[in-house]
């Protein structure tokens, strides 16, 4: 990502973690899509979604645990919200210590 803003809602004391962030975008980017068009070929994240995973992640609160363990978030149909939803599920449940 060319030059990330971290997001408008990070409390005061919560710090962003490059590192968290880092691990979440590549722990995502090595998995591969599954089904469509797309079969096969590696999940590389569009820039909106690299936001949104820096923003869930990267964001700490002063214990080391993420501030964000719940997101609301609309995309329109044909976008990749099923793709997007089971990447991070996979990294909740397999690549995440919290």
């Amino acid at each position: 990502m060319a030059k990330y803003k971290t997001t408008k809602f990070k409390l005061k004391d919560s710090i962003y973690s490059k590192d968290h962030a880092d691990y979440a975008v590549n722990f995502i980017e090595c998995l591969s899509h599954t089904k469509g068009t797309w079969a096969g070929k590696p999940f590389k994240l569009l820039p909106w979604q690299e936001q949104i995973i820096r923003d869930l992640f990267g964001v700490l609160k002063p214990n080391g645990y993420r501030q964000f363990n719940t997101a609301y978030i609309e995309i329109p149909k044909k976008m990749g919200k099923s793709e997007l939803a089971a990447a991070v599920a996979l990294l909740l449940c397999c690549g995440d210590g919290e």
